[in-house]
């Protein structure tokens, strides 16, 4: 892959395989990325540390909210690391990871669900919009964006 440069490359091989990883960042120029399945900020720890990952994706939904998810990204700046949300499942989580990128001291990417299932884009009354390449992070109260209770209950 590297000889077509991608900017990097995520989950190559199993989440706990620390050495593996640590195996593969040597042996790479390429920006190796993991941690999507990770749910605890020791499993970050060791993914940065042991497995020496340049990019860690925390899941606020899997990590323990913005609170866990505040130290991971302060576990990554101490090791110079990037920390590229993981927002795969609604507009939802996809507003949460917005504004912990918002938080973030060098934001690189938002991953975003082009996805038009249900569950993506019908449980807020605004759905997420990505325009020019770019999201904005939602303004209004909370994460900025209104849960629609109908759908909720219709997708239940």
């Amino acid at each position: 892959m590297e000889p077509f440069r991608p900017f990097f490359i995520e989950e190559l091989l199993s989440p706990e395989d620390y050495d593996g990883y640590a195996q593969l960042a040597d042996a790479v120029d390429t920006l190796i990325a993991c941690g999507e399945q990770e749910a605890t900020q020791w499993g970050f720890h060791t993914l940065l540390q042991r497995g020496r990952v340049d990019i860690i994706q925390p899941d606020i939904s899997r990590c323990g909210g913005f609170t866990a998810a505040r130290k991971i990204v302060q576990l990554a700046d101490l090791y110079n690391r990037l920390v590229i949300p993981h927002a795969w499942l609604s507009d939802l989580l996809t507003a949460a990871s917005l504004h912990l990128n918002a938080f973030l001291h060098r934001s690189v990417f938002q991953e975003f669900n082009v996805t038009t299932g249900p569950l993506s884009r019908e449980i807020t009354k605004e759905p997420l919009r990505l325009r020019d390449g770019y999201i904005d992070v939602p303004q209004g109260p909370g994460l900025g964006v209104e849960v629609d209770e109908r759908a909720i209950e219709r997708l239940r």
